[in-house]
């Protein structure tokens, strides 16, 4: 069941979106393949229940300009947040109402920067040819562009979420959370912005670092020391990066051992901390550092 406004999936950007979907199926996940956005940006998704894992990439140049949304272009901001480096550049959050969602978001004074009606053509698994429709309503945050995201009516998600692509052979199920580095002096401004959104108190974890839930996993926001804590280092391209962003993803799995054994084989560091494996390599995996764990949702 869709609770709204839980975390749906994060945009991982890449430069090379093949070598990126390689080095996951080699993790351990399934994949379906690639696919075309109308507004000129390739994608492939890991698929989880009522959860994504999405990799986007360029792949039309030409149409990086379409499907403008009060001034927003998902294209362009994917390009040129990828100019800058990999990583997370949007987030989108669950909606079984859009609308509805938009409107309860105003109350709490935040801004629909704008509305993205889209779809594409599938053929089910029997061969018939059906059409995917999807509503979106833009979150820009023009302070941090990267902490951007969008709030994802899946009208058809039957299309979508196809059963024999998610037992992954990893034992991933989903993602509990995403984690924020933010600077200190940007830590208050960025808790606002996600207490607002998901009318939630953020929780203090420790002097560093805090935590607000969603309707499904959670933002955890600290800073560079307070990552190297949780996750036993930063890679230099995320201790170097503008900041704040989305640094780490943490994967839910009951056998993170498993993760352990494809990512040794797959030639990728690990490590464990507590209970939890690390694969810290970002410029291997999207820009992105991932947690494996059996973290509750």
């Amino acid at each position: 069941m869709i609770r709204s406004l839980g975390i749906d999936h994060a945009l991982v950007c890449v430069n090379d979106i093949v070598a990126a979907r390689d080095s996951y199926l080699r993790l351990g996940f399934l994949s379906r393949g690639f696919s075309q956005h109308p507004w000129g940006t390739s994608t492939t998704v890991l698929i989880f229940r009522d959860q994504l894992f999405e990799i986007v990439g360029i792949g039309d140049p030409a149409l990086l300009d379409g499907h403008e949304a009060g001034g927003f272009r998902f294209g362009r901001h994917v390009e040129a947040h990828l100019a800058e480096r990999e990583g997370v550049c949007l987030i989108a959050l669950n909606s079984a109402d859009a609308a509805a969602d938009a409107e309860a978001l105003g109350r709490r004074g935040v801004t629909v920067t704008g509305t993205i009606d889209f779809g594409r053509a599938v053929t089910r698994s029997d061969g018939t040819p059906d059409r995917t429709r999807t509503q979106l309503k833009i979150l820009a945050n023009d302070r941090h562009p990267r902490l951007s995201l969008f709030a994802c009516q899946q009208f058809r998600r039957d299309l979508i979420e196809y059963p024999e692509w998610m037992d992954h052979p990893n034992g991933v199920t989903g993602i509990a959370g995403l984690t924020v580095v933010a600077d200190p002096e940007d830590t208050a401004g960025v808790v606002d912005w996600f207490e607002r959104i998901h009318a939630a108190k953020a929780e203090r974890l420790d002097p560093r670092t805090l935590r607000i839930a969603t309707a499904r996993g959670g933002w955890t926001v600290t800073d560079r020391a307070g990552f190297i804590a949780r996750h036993g280092t930063i890679p230099n391209m995320l201790a170097d990066a503008t900041l704040p962003s989305v640094a780490a993803i943490d994967l839910v799995t009951a056998r993170p051992a498993d993760v352990a054994e494809k990512a040794a084989a797959a030639g990728l560091e690990a490590h464990w901390i507590d209970d939890a494996l690390v694969l810290p390599q970002a410029d291997r995996l999207g820009g992105v550092v991932l947690r494996f764990g059996r973290f509750g949702t």
